[in-house]
């Protein structure tokens, strides 16, 4: 070991540094080596043990302390995460048709959207109206074997009352179900920018179920608080941390207003985040929100409370064309997840974000957990990403800017009164705009949309029906026969809903019985929609489309080439994707020696738009000439120049250009210019 050592000999921070600058050959070091992040964590090129010395979550095993290290001291290795694949069904019987293809494929917790009870629900969720409804859709299922995790909307005390009811008539009590209700009233609220019901009612409802399920149901957890509501609105990871704490702390105060101690609460809950791109900052983030629940649980006096945390693939960077490089994120993402540690997860279909999915979707993304599982081994694992010191520094980076982020909520008097000021609103849109930026001068890359765009490919066909579940409630609860119910905010509401859905009650009933229909002091905020991060690429592509369909042709560009193609390849390749990227089609196959034949070609083209092409030497000769000829010859078009002008730029706009293109453009703005130019928009 001695001699190895004398061999290999221990360098310090600052040799490394002097390397590095010196392979930079004048480079700025902090420019290029340094990165910083959406959440303002500056990002360096390499981490010590220094940098996490002194990092108390290092002291922790896995499932003790901050739960950094994981909720279970074995990790994986009694009990997998949970395969939650969202089950989406309009009609009970294709639901069920449904849960029996996800079980037979490795599913192992039904994930239900249930929906508002349109014959087509926008949600997709399956019609689900009477216990008997229930039945069917879980048709030869052993409830008391897997976990049902159930999407309820502002329906989660009907919907559970005929979930358990039809569970007990199939001779499965509740204390033998596990899994979890839905049930996040400030996500619904900010998501659509309203409730249907006072938020005193939700939290009572919130109550009665929470009181129910720790006398009757210990293994179901009925609250839920979502983070993907911001994430999938542009959020940071510091942000999404941040509301979900601040929205727990403000559902741990209402439950204790209305007699339930956080000891009691904190095992009903379950968290749920979305899964992004960044595969280290989401490893770190799933550990840092179970460091600062602990944080949280200590505060109100609760050791060692059992986390949840279930996880959905990102909406947010999933594109409608070239959609199968979706099936690339997702695999990512359910990499990140399950090295970070999360306790369920559904992988997002490629399609998902059509509407509706297929079961070749279906089966490629639940097959992704047993890849994980079977060839990677990673159930083998505890912590896999424990001892990893960019991780660890990344963790507490995250964890502590979330917490102050948490903090000035709290002065602001909590989530409800941040979310009735739009300041949180207000501050994911900030990111959302910055993120958009980047974007469109293509600093942040979207395979398949602002970067290497395949023009041959099919957008996915979106399925979006209207919302109708206002004329639904007001068809259905004039004719409903209200179940005799009493409103409160304890187990008896509950128990008295499973008795009226076992006796035939429908869960429009239910919902008079329980105050649903009252719309007193419902709330309203500034809403915060979900967003793409290639959508506004994929309005530019749609209008090249539409235009292609209706003219016969597709938008154009000729490339003028001039010289070898040697001189100028790279650069006409980039430029061709530069504007591919809105759906042009791009004519620049073709070299041309001479101005002469450049001319030429160009009124012979049909394309109002050209970009002359080649190395900046023959550029100083060829640009003024070149575009002089092209304006005289045809003066309606637009003509461009690939590269930077520098000090020419006067000169050759004189002569007839009109604009240039490089790596400083807004790829987006000019794309969306040419294209008005063009007729397209």
């Amino acid at each position: 070991m001695s001699l190895l050592l004398s061999e290999f000999p221990e360098h310090t921070y600052e040799q490394w540094h002097a390397a590095a600058e010196a392979l930079l050959k004048g480079a700025p070091f902090e420019k290029r080596l340094v990165s910083q992040t959406y959440e303002d964590i500056t990002i360096q090129p390499i981490y010590r043990r220094e940098d996490i010395a002194d990092l108390e979550q290092r002291k922790h095993f896995p499932g003790s302390g901050s739960l950094v290290r994981g909720s279970h001291a074995a990790g994986f290795l009694t009990a997998g995460w949970e395969v939650s694949q969202e089950l989406r069904a309009t009609s009970p019987e294709s639901l069920n048709s449904l849960i029996h293809e996800g079980l037979n494929g490795g599913q192992s917790e039904l994930n239900i959207p249930v929906g508002c009870g349109a014959d087509e629900c926008c949600t997709g969720g399956a019609k689900i109206t009477t216990a008997a409804d229930f039945t069917t859709a879980l048709s030869k299922v052993a409830l008391d074997s897997i976990s049902t995790y159930l999407q309820t909307g502002p329906a989660s005390v009907p919907v559970t009352a005929l979930f358990i009811a039809a569970a007990e008539q199939a001779g499965i009590p509740a204390s033998k179900l596990r899994g979890g209700i839905d049930n996040d009233p400030l996500a619904e609220l900010v998501a659509k920018g309203k409730l249907r019901q006072s938020l005193a009612l939700r939290f009572d409802h919130m109550a009665a179920l929470t009181d129910y399920a720790a006398k009757n149901a210990p293994q179901l957890r009925t609250i839920s608080i979502q983070g993907d509501v911001y994430h999938n609105a542009g959020a940071t990871a510091t942000q999404e941390l941040a509301y979900i704490i601040s929205t727990l702390v403000c559902y741990l105060e209402e439950m204790k207003s209305r007699g339930i101690s956080a000891e009691t609460v904190l095992p009903h809950i379950r968290i749920r985040l979305a899964i992004g791109s960044d595969y280290f900052m989401e490893i770190s983030k799933i550990r840092a929100a179970r460091m600062l629940w602990s944080k949280v649980a200590a505060a109100y006096g609760v050791q060692n409370a059992p986390i949840h945390i279930h996880a959905s693939t990102s909406k947010w960077n999933k594109t409608t064309y070239d959609a199968h490089t979706n099936m690339l994120r997702v695999t990512a993402e359910a990499f990140a997840a399950v090295v970070g540690g999360v306790d369920s997860l559904h992988i997002g279909p490629y399609d998902e974000i059509a509407g509706h999915t297929d079961e070749f979707s279906r089966r490629i993304a639940r097959n992704l957990h047993t890849i994980l599982r079977e060839e990677c081994g990673l159930d083998h694992v505890i912590d896999p990403a424990g001892g990893s010191t960019y991780i660890e520094w990344l963790t507490a980076q995250i964890a502590g800017k979330s917490w102050s982020i948490f903090q000035d909520i709290e002065k602001q008097g909590g989530m409800i009164a941040a979310l009735e000021s739009g300041s949180v609103q207000q501050a994911v849109q900030d990111v959302c705009k910055a993120k958009f930026k980047n974007i469109r001068i293509r600093k942040d890359k979207i395979v398949g949309s602002n970067m290497y765009p395949d023009l041959k490919g099919k957008k996915l066909a979106i399925h979006a029906p209207e919302c109708k579940a206002a004329e639904v409630a007001a068809a259905a609860y004039p004719i409903a026969q209200p179940a005799a119910g009493t409103q409160s905010a304890t187990a008896a509401m509950v128990i008295e809903a499973i008795a009226a859905a076992k006796a035939g009650a429908s869960k429009f009933s239910l919902a008079i019985a329980t105050g649903l229909t009252n719309s007193d002091g419902a709330p309203t905020v500034t809403a915060l929609p979900p967003h793409r991060a290639a959508e506004e690429y994929e309005t530019l592509h749609d209008a090249s489309a539409t235009f292609t369909n209706k003219t016969g042709s597709a938008p154009g560009i000729l490339q003028l080439n001039i010289g070898p193609s040697g001189r100028y390849r790279l650069r006409a390749d980039w430029t061709a994707s530069f504007f591919e990227a809105a759906g042009f089609v791009i004519d620049g196959a073709r070299d041309f020696p001479t101005i002469e034949e450049a001319i030429k070609a160009l009124t012979d083209s049909k394309a109002e738009i050209a970009v002359i092409t080649s190395d900046d030497a023959t550029y100083l000769t060829t640009v003024e000439p070149l575009a002089t000829a092209a304006k005289a010859a045809k003066p309606s078009i637009t003509l461009l120049v690939a590269g930077a002008p520098g000090e020419n730029e006067a000169a050759w706009r004189a002569a007839g250009v009109d604009e240039f293109v490089n790596v400083r453009s807004n790829n987006y703005e000019l794309n969306e210019q040419l294209l008005k130019i063009a007729g397209v928009i």
